[in-house]
């Protein structure tokens, strides 16, 4: 069961698409406040972690007003396959921050790490689901 803390967490970093052009996705983080102190230390990684998803080129994010361009190759991933991997990356935060409460990990270079090996695990199976579900329509 999601607690309220975990819940509102969530809420903050659920994005509404301010723009979606072919190869330029914009989004807006329309609760940036709701982040806990703890988790902004490993906000500038977000970058890299959206660059993981093959045919992310660049990734602009803006703290202050809420917002994350994503400029992609529109034949290698779509608007869609950005969204649900925001989706995952959500997901793995929140059990890697259970898992850290748990083992009490609590050095950057060992959560970084753990957080993109845990995501890198997922990508590919995600990418190939997504690429037989569309065959399929």
């Amino acid at each position: 069961m999601i607690d309220m803390h975990e819940s509102i967490i969530r809420r903050g970093l659920k994005p509404r698409v301010a723009c979606d052009l072919p190869g330029r996705l914009r989004m807006l983080f329309p609760r940036p406040a709701l982040l806990p102190d703890a988790a902004k230390p490993y906000l500038h990684d977000v970058e890299e972690i959206l660059k993981l998803l093959p045919g992310v080129h660049t990734v602009r994010v803006n703290l202050r007003i809420g917002t994350v361009l994503v400029l992609y190759d529109p034949s290698l991933c779509s608007a869609r396959h950005i969204l649900r991997w925001i989706d995952m990356i959500v997901d793995t935060g929140m059990e890697i921050a259970h898992e850290m409460n748990r083992n009490e990990i609590k050095d950057a270079r060992d959560i970084a790490s753990f957080v993109r090996q845990k995501l890198w695990m997922r990508l590919p199976q995600r990418l190939e689901t997504e690429v037989v579900n569309q065959r399929r329509f």
